[in-house]
């Protein structure tokens, strides 16, 4: 009858990591709690609050911050395959039935039907073809892409608040010109009523009034309507309550502002976040090749291990706790396997994609800059044109407004020049508008938005639209 054997494994596993990493992680222990709550705020909000709200609340930056603990996480999991592994382990077998052997006419027990065993296993990298330095620096490298990648998502999100802050104040500036083109148009209808009572003014010239001031205020009310929705989108950029109840507080103002095409590209080339991480992205899989190279050497590794044992294992017979250790190195050498070439010519592969790529993020940056100056020139010019054109349509309804009431000019004149008046003020202040975008249009080209994070607090981060 053959033994039957019951035994319990316990295995305790210990990872030995430097200090600084310990130190490093050892106030994130906890998981991070998500807030689910939207905060309300009500008041003036001006565009540096704005921003600063949305850098604390929105929720693509409270995504984008995990990666920083992820990166972190790499690098410890980098350096646990460079470090020396530890673990212990304990075993218990109970047999059905100890094995005996005769021996000159004696039955000898081999064994015991309690057995135990305890051992320590010590092993050690000690060099696996360069392929675990790579690794260390590829995580590294993985933490400094994480921080531009932080910084490209703050710097969309102060973009998109900026442009969302600044399209509620467009609209509701244009509000204000429709509002005041409503008024006129029905200040109109009331004279024009005024004359027909007199019998200067005729049925059609009523009707011509009266439909002025409907259009005029079904165009104020789509110009609420979007006024509206621009507002919601606002606070969603933000990522408050859409019950906040705010007043925005920055107008649209003309600034001068001026860059060469050569200092542009300077500060784009320091500062851009695409950039950087397309560099950074070309040196990570740069180490990832040499990662894949690594397996051509032999891995060399040290190992020490210290048992208990009870019988003792040589000698089943001496039922008593016996001991040993033994210690080595051991050299491995994989001679020949597709696996390896295969991985090798597919991380080339992508380490040339990624070269290609890097040039492709550098040929955009120069384009993006080079149009943003360009629509900065022309979107200057437009503010000039529209300024003048605002001065000539009032100067045009005061001439139209004197005949009318003299008689030498009709109504249909007077219609419009009093759309041609509001269409002027509408287009001065979209080209406001457009000369603010086209500035902020130029920071960002330059990777001027958001600047370099040292730390995960985003609202440390300040932007000044007027330099």
């Amino acid at each position: 009858m053959k033994p039957i054997h019951i035994g319990i494994l316990i295995v305790l596993s210990m990872e030995i990591f430097l200090s600084p990493i310990r130190s490093a992680d050892s106030d994130r222990s906890t998981e991070p709690v998500v807030d689910q709550r939207q905060t309300m705020i009500g008041g003036g909000l001006n565009l540096d609050d704005t921003i600063r709200l949305a850098l604390n609340h929105n929720r693509s930056i409270q995504t984008i911050l995990e990666e920083k603990t992820v990166s972190r996480g790499q690098i410890v999991e980098a350096y646990g395959y460079v470090l020396p592994v530890v673990n212990l382990e304990g075993l218990y077998t109970r047999l059905n039935e100890v094995p005996t052997r005769e021996t000159d006419g004696e039955v000898v027990e081999l064994g015991s039907l309690d057995n135990y065993s305890a051992s320590l296993n010590v092993y050690q990298p000690v060099w696996h073809g360069g392929a675990l330095s790579a690794g260390i620096r590829a995580a590294k490298l993985y933490r400094a892409l994480s921080d531009e990648n932080v910084r490209l998502v703050v710097e969309r999100v102060i973009d998109t608040a900026i442009r969302s802050y600044f399209g509620v104040v467009l609209l509701e500036k244009q509000m204000g010109v429709q509002e005041e083109y409503l008024v006129l148009t029905r200040e109109h209808l009331r004279d024009v009523k005024a004359k027909k009572r007199y019998g200067i003014a005729s049925e059609f010239n009523v009707l011509r009034a009266e439909v002025e001031v409907s259009n005029a205020e079904a165009v104020l009310l789509q110009t609420r309507q979007s006024f509206h929705l621009a507002k919601h989108m606002l606070l969603k950029t933000i990522g408050v309550s859409q019950d906040s109840d705010i007043q925005l507080t920055d107008d649209l103002v003309f600034r001068e502002f001026s860059i060469g095409a050569d200092e542009a590209i300077e500060q784009a080339l320091a500062n851009r976040p695409d950039l950087a991480g397309a560099e950074l992205t070309v040196k990570l899989q740069q180490e990832s090749l040499n990662v894949a190279q690594g397996s051509y050497w032999p891995n060399l590794d040290a190992f020490f291990n210290y048992s208990l044992t009870r019988p003792d294992t040589y000698d089943p017979t001496l039922d008593e706790w016996t001991d040993g250790w033994r210690a080595g190195l051991s050299l491995k050498l994989d001679v020949f396997t597709l696996n390896r070439n295969g991985r090798v010519i597919q991380e080339k592969a992508r380490l040339r994609q990624q070269k290609i790529s890097s040039l492709d993020v550098r040929e955009q940056a120069v384009y993006e800059i080079r149009s943003a100056l360009s629509a900065l020139a022309d979107a200057a010019e437009f503010v000039e044109t529209q300024k003048l054109t605002v001065t000539q349509a009032n100067e045009g309804l005061r001439l139209a407004e004197v005949g009318y009431r003299e008689g030498t000019m009709d109504q249909v004149a007077v219609l419009e020049a009093r759309n041609a008046l509001n269409q002027a003020k509408l287009l001065y202040w979209k080209s406001l508008f457009d000369h603010t975008m086209a500035r902020l249009q130029i920071r960002k080209a330059t990777g001027m938005l958001a600047p370099r994070i040292g730390s995960d607090q985003p609202e440390t981060v300040r932007f000044d639209l007027e330099n």
